[in-house]
């Protein structure tokens, strides 16, 4: 009798796990593993060194980062579930509304930090917003594309005129940003935004135009704004204890690094270790082999997300997987060219492994909507590259109709 119902119970939590098993190896199976994979080492690559740096500070950095992922993991599984198609309609002028109240209440009632205000509350809006703009962008030019396509005169190029409408859009995001002040984060922005212009068929005259306003605007920010001048000058006259003490970690690692925990910067030498310099960690504890494996991580990180855009079913995936992954390599030059000493100091994380809340979760759920788009690739044989883009038309290929 105790057997009989031992059985039932044991069938029974077959069916009920079962399904479940099922869906997640069938999702998994349909997204791109190695970019998943990828990013999970790159996150996991982050909580191993702030856990060596922040170590004789106790285990707070270690929980605190802990929660973070936790959170990240979620938003990332929620963004592989929700098709990306979702994105293109009337929703994404809801998020974007919403991500510029954000913005006009981070400056009005959100916390100011040393000289600027960028939180609200418990997070910056500033890394959400950036990743709501590529989506919006996306939209706004997968849909003109598409009116395209479906007006009878098929000569008419969509992009004779000056697009106002997405112009000021992305302007006012970042003078948004600017006033926070977020210097690095508006140019990221912009650029992000200027390469889908350049991709969807806007004229270069304008694209000229809306770059020299653009450089215009950023270089008074840097003049009028007092920090973001001191940065500027300090770099100039190379008066950079930060940047200094960067290349000391740097050099120090040598080819192999001091090891786990063995490195000296942590003790009060390069403030912000765990955000702004983690990088110099990392060469620091590793060495030049740990600093090639890591860079080598985003490498694939970028090549992968580059071939799911070339792939993507339509227009809207092609661009939105482009923008997302252009503004994560953007994060990772500026990153290393400030720990090189190439750059002024901007406070701008590396990409999943700095210290942080809002910049790892807005990251992972970025690439959770990449292994979505990534789960209605067409065939090798259909993707491939339009070289023709001074008719007006994009770079990338026609979509294939469902």
């Amino acid at each position: 009798m105790q057997s009989n119902r031992n059985s039932i119970i044991n069938s029974h939590r077959g069916l009920t796990t079962a399904p479940i098993n099922n869906i997640i190896r069938k999702q998994l199976s349909s997204v791109d593993i190695v970019l998943l994979v990828t990013a999970i080492i790159l996150t996991m690559t982050g909580l191993v060194t702030i856990y060596s740096i922040t170590i004789h500070y106790g285990n707070t950095y270690l929980k605190h980062q802990i929660i973070r992922i936790g959170v990240g993991f979620i938003a990332l599984v929620a963004a592989i579930n929700i098709p990306y198609s979702y994105y293109k309609g009337r929703f994404r002028n809801v998020l974007l509304i919403a991500s510029i109240i954000l913005l006009v209440l981070t400056l009005t009632i959100g916390k100011q930090v040393a000289e600027a205000r960028r939180w609200a509350y418990f997070f910056q809006p500033a890394e959400i917003v950036k990743y709501i703009l590529i989506i919006w962008l996306s939209g706004y030019f997968a849909n003109r594309r598409e009116n395209v396509s479906a007006s009878s005169d098929k000569t008419k190029n969509k992009f004779d005129k000056f697009p106002f409408l997405p112009i000021t859009v992305v302007g006012l995001v970042v003078i948004l940003l600017l006033l926070q002040p977020a210097i690095g984060t508006s140019v990221i922005v912009a650029m992000s935004s200027l390469l889908l212009f350049f991709i969807s068929g806007v004229k270069i005259k304008h694209l000229l135009l809306i770059s020299l306003v653009g450089i215009t605007l950023i270089a008074a920010s840097i003049i009028t704004i007092p920090y973001a001048k001191k940065r500027f000058n300090d770099f100039q006259s190379g008066v950079t204890y930060q940047q200094k003490q960067s290349k000391i970690a740097i050099g120090s690692g040598k080819l192999f690094g001091k090891g786990l925990g063995e490195g000296k910067q942590k003790f009060f030498f390069l403030p912000k270790l765990h955000t702004d310099f983690i990088f110099s960690a990392i060469a620091e504890e590793f060495g030049f082999i740990g600093s090639f494996i890591v860079l080598s991580l985003f490498f694939i990180l970028f090549s992968k997300g580059i071939n799911i855009s070339l792939s993507a079913n339509d227009t809207f995936g092609q661009l939105l997987t482009v923008g997302i992954i252009f503004i994560i390599l953007q994060y990772v030059i500026v990153h290393l060219g400030v720990t090189l000493s190439l750059l002024p100091t901007t406070g701008q994380p590396l990409p999943f492994i700095s210290y942080g809340g809002s910049a790892l979760v807005s990251n992972l759920f970025a690439i959770g909507i990449i292994l979505n788009v990534s789960r209605f690739r067409r065939n090798k044989s259909e993707s491939g590259i339009i070289h023709n883009r001074w008719n007006g038309r994009p770079y990338l290929p026609r979509p294939r109709s469902r």
